[in-house]
């Protein structure tokens, strides 16, 4: 006969050790639980925070947008009034360009005064600087100036006006008031020049 104290016993023993592994079961679920819960609230955090970095780009490239708009509005009203102001200076220097030569043809503007005007231009010449107006157009001016104004061909002055443009854009990118103001000298010297000295051989050979 089976004795029933040492079942009873057994199953006491069986129950408490079920009942303890499931209080320690119990125990790490609720901890497993917890620190998904942690983790779960982690992540939350962090897409939030994403959330606020991704609205905060977003208004940067709004703003940025905006600005590059802006700029681009600014730009095409600088390029409109560089465009007019080209306008203007090539009518102006048109305009001077006939008056001086009708200057020429009524005899007011004679070969005296375009030496004269030479001399003037060739003792200003400004010191050269190694971007634009650089040694080698320094001594090419030079040259041009020392010429024999009557000896000068359709290619010479165009050289002049090129040298001119050349110290012209060395002044704007240096700031040197000098360069801008003698190109401009350089410019009336070039067109006085061709009036004086190439028009007549023009009209020679027309005739």
């Amino acid at each position: 006969m089976v004795d029933i104290v040492s079942i009873i016993t057994t199953v006491i023993s069986v129950v408490a050790s079920v009942a303890s592994l499931a209080y320690w079961l119990g125990r790490r679920f609720a901890e497993i639980e917890f620190r998904f819960t942690e983790l779960e609230n982690r992540f939350n955090s962090i897409e939030d925070r994403l959330s606020k970095l991704e609205e905060r780009v977003s208004e940067l490239e709004n703003r940025i947008s905006r600005l590059e708009n802006r700029l681009g509005k600014l730009e095409e009203r600088v390029d409109g009034i560089e465009g007019r102001l080209a306008r203007l200076e090539n009518a102006f220097v048109q305009f001077s360009d006939v008056l001086i030569a009708t200057f020429e043809s009524k005899n007011m503007l004679t070969q005296t005064e375009a030496m004269t005007l030479r001399g003037l231009v060739r003792a200003l010449m400004p010191i050269p600087r190694t971007k634009y107006y650089t040694w080698k157009v320094y001594e090419r001016l030079k040259q041009l100036l020392d010429k024999d104004p009557n000896d000068y061909t359709m290619a010479d002055i165009e050289e002049l006006f090129q040298i001119a443009d050349l110290i012209e854009k060395e002044g704007m990118e240096t700031n040197r008031k000098e360069l801008l103001e003698y190109a401009w000298k350089l410019r009336y010297y070039a067109m006085v020049a061709r009036a004086v000295f190439i028009y007549p051989k023009l009209r020679q050979q027309q005739k």
